[in-house]
């Protein structure tokens, strides 16, 4: 049985042009997800599926291992999920990678995602059926708290568990009946921060760069 990470990277992009590609600390942004992918013993295969033929060549330059699926131009647009492009995807593998039981969907714009994260979260799959990266969030929500009432200390607080966007692993089978990436029974993995920072904007992008000089520093 086979674990196959899925990298989906379509052309559009809103807040940075050419966003899965803008360059980061030197490389392209999506050079890390797919490093972290390959990195990581529990993986088998690592998967782009992909509309643009400048990120399939240039990502295939990276990682010539790296299996590239066309993603057709009607599941890449604003309103196509990703889900449906996964579905695509694992159906056009079907015959090409045997026996795959495991997925990993792992997002480009989550360059702080390391191997070992994602060697935790799927190891949540031999307990449960999906499972998700999370953070503690000790924040005040108006449509959750009493806006009005007194406040504890953040150490007597009980965080909520924010859903962070680097990666989910599921079950083949059970995902494509479900078509959702996360059902049945869910496994939570938490993530440190910052590495559950994503890239949307030019923001995210310096806050990320930041990010990794400092790590380079403390390391």
């Amino acid at each position: 049985m086979s674990t196959v990470a899925i990298i989906p990277a379509r052309a559009g992009s809103k807040g940075i042009k050419d966003k899965n590609i803008v360059e980061l600390n030197g490389k392209p942004l999506i050079y890390f997800s797919l490093k972290a992918c390959f990195d990581c013993p529990q993986i088998d295969h690592v998967v782009l599926t992909t509309d643009s033929e400048k990120i399939a060549k240039l990502s295939k330059g990276l990682f010539n291992d790296l299996i590239i699926v066309d993603r057709p131009q009607n599941l890449a647009d604003d309103h196509s999920t990703s889900e449906l492009a996964l579905i695509d995807c694992i159906e056009q593998l079907d015959g090409k990678i045997l026996n795959i039981d495991k997925i990993v969907f792992v997002q480009a714009t989550s360059p702080l995602t390391n191997p070992s994260d994602l060697t935790k979260l799927i190891n949540q799959l031999n307990v449960f059926d999906s499972a998700a990266f999370f953070i503690e969030d000790y924040g005040f929500f108006f449509d959750i708290h009493n806006m009005r009432s007194q406040r504890e200390p953040r150490q007597k607080r009980t965080p909520l568990k924010r859903e962070a966007g680097n990666a989910w692993a599921f079950k083949k089978d059970k995902f494509l009946k479900n078509k959702t990436r996360l059902f049945g029974n869910i496994g939570y993995q938490y993530i440190d921060p910052p590495k559950h920072l994503e890239v949307d904007d030019l923001a995210d992008l310096l806050l990320v760069e930041h990010a990794m000089k400092i790590s380079k520093k403390v390391d």
